[in-house]
């Protein structure tokens, strides 16, 4: 049963309509939907297993190895605090305290591949196309840094260019 208290102190990023599926998982009207606590001291990411029916089973946490920013309502204004990838193999996700932490997705099981610096000092969102990643920072240099994406989930960030004079 999803607990009341725990889902007040969480970002809630639900994928009801791009679920989140293993490859080895046969049933295509059963998922996951993750959400990320935003801890100050340990940020995590809590996984519900999603059913057929579209009821939700708490399931596992797994740390983004990350710190949150902390708050109980939205602190980092946005709604891309964590991304699934197109094809469903990754999940990223920011660590308003620190860089983007990188998943590997298996139904509702979660394994975490890599830890990325954000770029800047405060990330907030993050959004992929392809091996594209771009990630939002805010606070005092507020930027968008772009990373290309590796299948092993390592992220690369690409160079600034600079602003043609």
């Amino acid at each position: 049963m999803i607990r009341m208290s725990r889902t007040l102190l969480i970002l809630t990023l639900a994928f009801t309509s791009l679920p989140v599926l293993s490859r080895a998982q046969d049933n295509r009207d059963s998922g996951a939907v993750f959400v990320m606590t935003n801890a100050v001291a340990k940020n995590e990411i809590i996984a519900y297993k999603r059913h057929a029916d579209g009821s939700l089973t708490e399931g596992r946490t797994f740390s983004t190895g990350g710190r949150g920013s902390g708050g109980v309502t939205d602190p980092l204004g946005s709604q891309g605090s964590l991304t699934l990838t197109e094809d469903r193999s990754l999940l990223l996700a920011v660590n308003a305290g620190s860089e983007i932490s990188v998943f590997r997705v298996f139904g509702s099981s979660l394994v975490l591949a890599n830890k990325t610096p954000c770029g800047g000092s405060e990330p907030v969102a993050v959004a992929q196309h392809g091996n594209l990643v771009y990630v939002v920072n805010a606070g005092g240099a507020s930027n968008v840094t772009g990373f290309r994406l590796r299948r092993s989930g390592d992220l690369d960030q690409i160079p600034p260019t600079p602003p043609p004079f």
